[in-house]
């Protein structure tokens, strides 16, 4: 019994929209015990997978909290960035270095530098990044892209001690078919990159994320709202939004 319980409960946890649909109570059980039995082909009688459904524990409390850190976030938005990786080496952080000295962070200008164990990965402006570019060897860079968006999730310091902050961000971009090209965590900003083409459809689903109604009867009793307000835009194409709700 304790091998089928942990065999369905793994099944709910690696699928997203069957624990989403449990948590907001739009799933029949015996249905989904059905399809468990089908897909997975368990020993078990029917009656028991809907037993284990229903004692399935929802994690209500964990999303509640991760809509309080949610309910006050601000998102900054970038575009026309560019990705450079490089192979890991002195000469070359030698030079990243350098380069880093010619960015005006007090302009608005930004760069984000990742080092890994075979490889750097640099992240600025398009214009600056293809300049830089030019200067290295091609059997230097792993990769190039341009045309991408960066967008900042800034939220409140509680989020450094709330779990599930970037498996909920992720999983709702990937149920709406955006591909993530990078995920920097440094909470309490959560940083994304996004290409140009993907950037709309990505904003659109982070705000429903925002503005999802708690599935507690407490929050059902009112839906929630969020006020939307440009905070700046620059000639680089930078732009704040602050997104709270009641």
């Amino acid at each position: 019994m304790a091998d089928l319980r942990r065999r369905v409960e793994r099944l709910i946890e690696s699928d997203p929209v069957i624990k989403r649909g449990l948590q907001r109570g739009i799933i029949n059980s015996r249905a989904l015990a059905r399809f468990i039995q089908e897909a997975d082909g368990p020993e078990s009688t029917l009656d028991a997978i809907i037993g284990i459904i229903r004692r399935y524990s929802l994690g209500i409390e964990e999303e509640r909290e991760l809509r309080r850190v949610f309910k006050n976030c601000e998102l900054a938005l970038r575009s026309k960035m560019g990705d450079l990786a490089v192979e890991n080496g002195p000469d070359i952080m030698k030079r990243i270095a350098e380069f880093a000295a010619t960015i005006r962070t007090t302009r608005g200008e930004n760069l984000r530098v990742m080092v890994g164990l075979q490889s750097i990965r640099v992240i600025t402006e398009q214009k600056a990044l293809e300049s830089f570019r030019q200067t290295l060897r091609t059997k230097e860079i792993i990769s190039y892209s341009t045309d991408l968006t960066e967008i900042s999730l800034l939220l409140p310091p509680e989020a450094i001690w709330t779990k599930g902050i970037i498996a909920k961000i992720t999983t709702e971009l990937a149920l709406n078919d955006v591909n993530l090209v990078g995920v920097m965590c440094c909470a309490p900003e959560e940083i994304l990159l996004v290409t140009e083409k993907d950037a709309p459809r990505a904003l659109e689903t982070l705000q429903r994320m925002l503005r999802e109604k708690s599935t507690d009867a407490e929050h059902n009793a009112a839906a929630a709202r969020i006020v939307l307000t440009a905070r700046s835009t620059t000639p680089r194409g930078r732009t704040s939004l602050r997104l709270t709700t009641p």
